[in-house]
This record gives C-alpha cells, structure tokens and sequence, in this order.
C-alpha cells in the first residue's frame, strides 16, 4: 500500500512549481517576524542622557560642568545625578555665562533630562524618560515582545491544530499588522508594552504556522520510503539529501528581515513612524488567504479527504502529473496507521527512563543557552559601536555565512561536535572582551565572532533536538525545547541591564561563560549522524553509556542509537 509520502512523490510531483512557489511564499513571512522581534533596539534605543538644567537648550551644553558632576566610573558626564545648588547667569548674547557653585552635594534630577540626538530621534525611552530608576522599563519593552513569543508557542501551536494551519497563519498576520500599527499610536508606556506583548504573541503565529506549513511543502520532496508513515515532522520524512536543507531555509528569511531593519532604523528615526513602516508592508500577506491552500497533510489528519485530494489534484494538474483513482482509499488508510502512533504525551519525557530524562534537559538547556545569547548579542549592538545601526547591520549580516558554514561541516562533523564547536569558540570569543574591554572596535569583532557562532549553533540545535527524540515523542521534545528557547530570549535583555550599572562587556561576559557550558554538555548527548532516527523511546534508550561513567574516565564516544546504518539515512 502506498504512503502519504509515495503518493507526494509519484503522483504530485516531488517539489514542483507549485510547491516551490508555495514555499518561497510563506518564508517571505519570516522578514516582517525579525522586524517585530529586533524593532526594539531601536524603537527603545536609549540615547545619551542628562539632567536638564536651568539654561541649557541643547545636549551637553558649554555650561553642563557647572550643574552637572563627573562620572569617573563610567567616563562621562552623570546621566541621573546634578549638584544639588548651582547658579548660572549669562554675561551677554554671545552666551558667556558665569558659573557658581554652592554646593558639592548630588541629587537626583529635578527638572527632567536633555538627550543627545545625534544618533537616535524620539524614541520610547525619550517618549516617556525611560532612564535612571525607569531603565528596567527599557529593557521590558525588549523582553514583553519574547515573553508573547513564548505565551504564543503555548497557545498557537495548539490551536493550529485544532483549527487548520492556513487559519492560524492569516489570524496571526491580521493581529500582527493591527497590533504594529496600534503601538505607534500608544499615548502611554503601558498600552505601548501591551501592543508589543500581543505583536510577540502575533509573530510567533506567523513564524510556527509557516513553518509548519512549510514543512508540509517541504514533505513533497522525494522522502524515504524506507521508514514507514508516522508523525508528521521533517526529520521523519524528508529525503536524506535535504534533511539539513529544510531544518534550515527558513532562517534565512528570518535573518534577510534582521538586515532590511537596520536600513529602515537608519533611515527613520522616529519610532512611531518606525512602527508603522515595519508594520503596514504587513498587509500584502494578507492576500495570501486566495492564494495559500490549507495544508492537505492536516486535512487529511482531521478526516477531510476529500478537501486534501481536490488540493492534491491541484498540485497534481499545475505540475503536470495525474494522481490514482484510488487515492481516496490511500488515504484512509494511512490516517488511520499515523493515528496509532501517537500514544505518547510530555510525561514520557521525564518519567519513562533516565536517560530519556537528562537527554530532554540536556537538549533544553542548550536551547535556552543558545537563545539568550543570541537574542542577548542581538540587542546588545547599541551599545557595542559608534554606530549601532552598522553594529546591527553587521550583526545580521554574519547570520548568513554561518547557516551556510555550518551546513557545509554538519556532514563531515556530525550534530553534537558542531554545537560543541561553535558554541565553545563562540563562548571564549565573548569572555575575550573581558581582557579588551577599553577598546571599541576589538570588541565589537569579538562581539560579532559569538554572534557568528551562536548563530550556526542555533541553525543546528533545531535538526539535532528532532532526531534526538524518538518519534513518539518528537513533536513534545521540540515543544519543550522552543519552551526552554523562549525563556532563555526573556531572560537575556534583563542581563543587558547589569551592563548598565557596570560595563558594556559584563553581559558578554556572561553570555560567553553560558554558551561555554552548554557546548560542552552537549558531549554527553549522543550523535545522531549516519544514524536511523529511533522510533520508540525503547530503542533510544539503547544509548547505553552513562553521563558518570562519560565524566569520570572523559571518554565522550558513544554507541549512540546502535541502528543499523543505511545509505538512505545518511545527511
């Protein structure tokens, strides 16, 4: 009997125009995900700041050391502090002034702050003086976008399959564009953060529904037929040659909207038109309600044949390909095997064995490791460079070579000894900065070396934690994973915020010595390369060799899942 997978490949056609164009079209949704994810180093960029005081009209005026003391820890002038009784009075139109102080003593401003607007227009924190005692409310701004993101992995996923994927993906990108358009408009930081909670939650739909309505399309690709029809995932069905490929593409989408943000950041500094310039493009995709069918693989799952073979035959004619009479039949059938095979739930992860255990929580840990230095280098540019649009710019920009580079080592290197690698040198390149901390330029380098490793970690850890699970519960370990990914995300702009009360390198130092830790526990994972993907957590378990007996004799080879390799499974 045919599976859903032959009939994909010998019916419809293995990756024809039809899908191609499909899938090129929901990645495009990925671009206006990264502007919602990263807008918030600029729309809350904070610019130099100090106390306003009487007579001055503009940043850093002549007469600032008059109220104004020194800062020697941070090398400039007090952004929260001015000399508690001071007086300055103009000589003449010329600006001449006479400058007494009465006293030595400190206090907090009084009278507000005057921003230098060199480099950064109104933004949020210049909105609503979003500095000194109210900085944390910066950085919320930053995390309350992430923490959506994970409130919306909880609830979307869900609700895509209980509702269709296709319906999931035009909600999310309906909320999204009335949630960015209503945020420029705020009249108060509260009803800002709350547009940007929902705008995380809106953009997580978008990305998690286009992803798997990508995999769907990705599923047409030739698949081997090899293992049998199970739980829909990529890993399971794609073709050996593509199984790196499509773990991937995406991201590049995600990192091509990282890039185009810098240029819109640069170009408008206002944040409310920032807002709606990142915000309305938002709209074309909405067309793509006429234009993206619903996933057939979901139909067929919920018992709408009939609606998945119409589109299938679809796919079928534009692709010049014809599918079977019987089709129909097919495909109760094989509904009805996938059914079988999902018995397993999140208890399974924790209770069935212990080696199943630490793997979950060693796989997980990598995960939030990953994020939180990832989203944490990501916003940390501001305060890397002179410039902190081509700080980010270039931030972006490294993404690209280093999916390229790690696709290019995972088939020599295997999973595990790619995440040690990046992760590790990623990790020394951050706590490096330590030792050259009073040089910009350097550490930006060094800055953007963990950027290009964490980012080639983060492209492998998504293929890695698929094939680390068995089938039964795969889609529940990603689950956890994304879950631990997002908290590490919330977490990271509250460690920018020790930056600001001691040095720009301390969270890189931070950031360093976790992505250090996670590459090396990665070691005591197995490897999944050139291996068949276990089915149940019986066979994973056949991984025999114990993380003690790992760390007391440093032998970190493994038997891994001892299947017999064949040329079909090999990536």
């Amino acid at each position: 009997m045919e599976k859903f997978d032959d009939i994909l490949v010998n019916h419809v056609g293995e990756f024809g125009r039809i899908q191609k164009l499909h899938f090129f079209l929901v990645c495009l949704t990925a671009i206006p995900c990264a502007f919602h994810s990263f807008a918030n180093t600029f729309i809350s960029g904070s610019p130099k700041h100090h106390c306003q005081f009487e007579g001055a009209l503009k940043y850093e005026d002549d007469a600032i050391e008059c109220a104004i003391p020194w800062d020697s820890d941070q090398d400039e002038w007090s952004k929260c502090k001015e000399y508690e009784q001071y007086n300055i009075t103009s000589l003449n139109s010329n600006s001449d002034f006479n400058c007494t102080s009465e006293s030595d003593e400190e206090t907090e401003c009084r009278s507000g702050w005057l921003y230098d607007r060199a480099i950064y227009g109104e933004t949020v924190v210049t909105e609503w003086n979003l500095v000194c005692h109210k900085n944390w409310m910066r950085q919320l701004g930053k995390s309350i976008v992430l923490f959506g993101k994970l409130i919306g992995s909880l609830i979307l996923g869900q609700l895509s399959d209980l509702f269709g994927r296709k319906k999931i993906l035009m909600f999310s990108l309906l909320l999204q564009v009335t949630c960015g358009v209503l945020s420029s408009f705020s009249s108060s930081f509260p009803v800002f953060i709350t547009f940007q909670f929902l705008l995380g939650i809106a953009s997580l739909g978008v990305y998690l529904t286009s992803y798997v309505i990508g995999k769907d399309i990705q599923l047409y690709v030739k698949a081997n037929v090899h293992r049998p029809a199970e739980t829909v995932n990529v890993t399971e069905s794609v073709g050996p040659s593509w199984r790196t490929f499509v773990g991937i593409s995406i991201a590049y989408f995600f990192t091509i909207g990282y890039i185009i943000l810098a240029g819109i950041a640069y170009v408008i500094r206002d944040w409310q038109n920032m807002e709606l310039a990142l915000s309305l493009p938002g709209v074309l995709f909405l067309s793509y309600f006429w234009i993206i069918p619903e996933s057939p693989r979901w139909l067929m799952t919920k018992g709408r044949y009939e609606e998945s073979i119409k589109i299938l035959r679809n796919f079928a004619k534009i692709n010049k390909t014809s599918l079977p009479e019987d089709c129909l039949e097919t495909l109760k059938a094989i509904k009805t095997n996938e059914h079988a095979a999902k018995t397993e739930n999140i208890k399974a992860l924790f209770c069935t064995s212990s080696a199943m255990r630490w793997k979950t929580l060693l796989i997980g840990f990598n995960w939030l490791s990953n994020s939180m230095v990832y989203y944490g280098i990501s916003f940390h540019t501001d305060s890397l460079g002179l410039n902190p649009y081509l700080a980010f710019f270039i931030s972006g920009a490294v993404e690209v070579p280093a999916y390229f580079v790690s696709q290019l080592i995972l088939k020599r290197l295997g999973r595990k000894k790619v995440i040690c690698l990046f992760m590790s040198i990623g990790g020394a390149a951050l706590l490096l900065t330590a030792v050259i901390k009073d040089y910009k330029v350097p550490v930006l380098i060094f800055a953007m070396i963990g950027k290009f490793c964490i980012t080639a970690s983060f492209g492998t850890a998504y293929l890695y934690s698929a094939e680390l699970h068995p089938t039964t519960v795969r889609n529940i370990g990603l689950g956890f994973s994304s879950i631990c990914s997002r908290v590490g995300s919330v977490a990271a702009p509250y460690i920018l915020l020790i930056g600001d009360y001691t040095s720009i390198v301390m969270p890189l130092i931070l950031f360093g010595a976790q992505s250090l830790l996670a590459g090396i526990l990665v070691l005591l994972l197995p490897e999944t390369q050139n291996q068949n993907l276990p089915d149940n957590i019986k066979e994973a378990d056949e991984y025999k060799l114990t993380m003690c007996k790992q760390l007391c004799t440093g032998n970190f080879t493994t038997d891994d899942y001892r299947s017999v390799e064949t040329k079909d499974t090999k990536v």
